[in-house]
């Protein structure tokens, strides 16, 4: 494998974060290395790939932010279902990957998320952030200190034993498919909620508040659509669900925040353009 190849997964999972969508983060990387193509002076392409593929994905998101103001309902990042592709650069990166964190994240600006991810999350110095971003770490410093400030109170907590969770997301499945409404409120904190992303063409057009609602709901949605499967995953290490049909195309996926050992948040997406990288036809390495 060259050098350019074994950089490409660290510039996808710095693009990926930083926008949210595969396609997006594919176009930015892809338009880094044509960039590079046309630099033949270069001394240290990871520098500057890292550094154009950061720039351009500030553009992006900055153009991408206004789309989302005008998206149908609640927009939530494609889903980066561990099993099906491959961003996570180590394990303890891969908690940044979760639904609930990249959520989290936009709370951010586009020159916040760069530098906190940058930071934060890869270990970047604020000289290093200086030359990437055309600023002074200074600059830089100032940023990640209102970057983390304004994300304090709303980052996930995740419980630390994966088996547990995993468990809970089994009695929370067995509850819902029997319908049984006491059980799953067991598994739900009282002021649980559930957000979904059909993007106009399914879910919910705004979250679902408390656990009575939010069981009443699930309960509703596993009655209804009996033919449909799931499949016990994981998006950024957190417990989620595949959901499929028959001939095994994905139809939604649900993400789980589990904290002091019960469900605190559910993400589902349900708009189909946001599952394309998770249908058979597709390779499970194709995307990372």
């Amino acid at each position: 494998m060259g050098v350019m190849e074994e950089l490409r997964p660290l510039l996808l999972s710095i693009a990926y974060r930083m926008l949210g969508t595969f396609g997006d983060a594919e176009d930015v990387v892809q338009e880094a290395y044509l960039r590079l193509h046309r630099e033949p002076e270069v001394t240290s392409p990871k520098a500057f790939l890292t550094t154009v593929t950061t720039r351009l994905a500030i553009d992006q998101l900055r153009s991408a932010r206004r789309q989302r103001e005008e998206y149908f309902g609640p927009w939530l990042p494609e889903p980066a279902v561990d099993e099906y592709v491959d961003l996570a650069d180590r394990a303890a990166l891969s908690d940044s990957l979760s639904t609930a964190f990249l959520v989290v994240l936009e709370r951010l600006t586009p020159d916040q998320r760069a530098v906190f991810l940058l930071g934060d999350v890869f270990g970047y110095s604020y000289d290093d952030l200086a030359g990437i971003l055309g600023k002074t770490p200074a600059n830089c410093r100032q940023l990640a200190v209102r970057a983390r400030r304004r994300i304090a109170d709303n980052r996930p907590r995740f419980d630390p034993s994966p088996r547990e969770r995993d468990e809970l997301v089994r009695r929370f499945v067995a509850a819902a498919e029997d319908g049984e409404l006491e059980a799953l409120v067991a598994v739900l904190t009282p002021d649980a909620t559930f957000t979904g992303d059909g993007g106009g063409k399914g879910g919910f057009p705004r979250p679902v508040h408390g656990a009575g609602n939010v069981a009443r709901m699930l309960i509703g949605v596993f009655g209804k659509f009996r033919q449909l499967s799931t499949e016990a995953v994981h998006v950024g290490g957190q417990p989620a669900l595949r959901i499929h049909d028959r001939s095994n195309r994905t139809v939604a996926v649900w993400s789980f925040t589990i904290a002091e050992g019960r469900i605190t948040a559910i993400h589902g997406i349900v708009n189909p353009e946001k599952l394309t990288h998770l249908q058979p036809s597709g390779h499970p390495d194709d995307q990372g």
